[in-house]
């Protein structure tokens, strides 16, 4: 997204895709944490570290548009 203002209805849900990708972090990170297999341990950070990326581009968007919603 480009644009510099979002409406409510539009931060509600990037708050909302923010906590999903959070909630995917900390799953994937856990089963990384439990596999044997190292192809799929690995697997497993690179799709954590997918969540994390995408899990900063919507705070950097909600972030660009805070002040006016304060």
């Amino acid at each position: 997204m480009q644009q510099n203002s979002l409406t409510q209805k539009e931060r509600a849900y990037l708050k909302d895709a923010l906590e999903l990708e959070n909630l995917c972090i900390a799953k994937y990170s856990v089963y990384a944490d439990q596999c044997v297999d190292h192809e799929l341990k690995n697997m497993m950070f690179s799709i954590a570290k997918n969540k994390r990326h995408n899990a900063n581009m919507i705070k950097q968007e909600l972030g660009n548009s805070e002040f006016l919603y304060q």
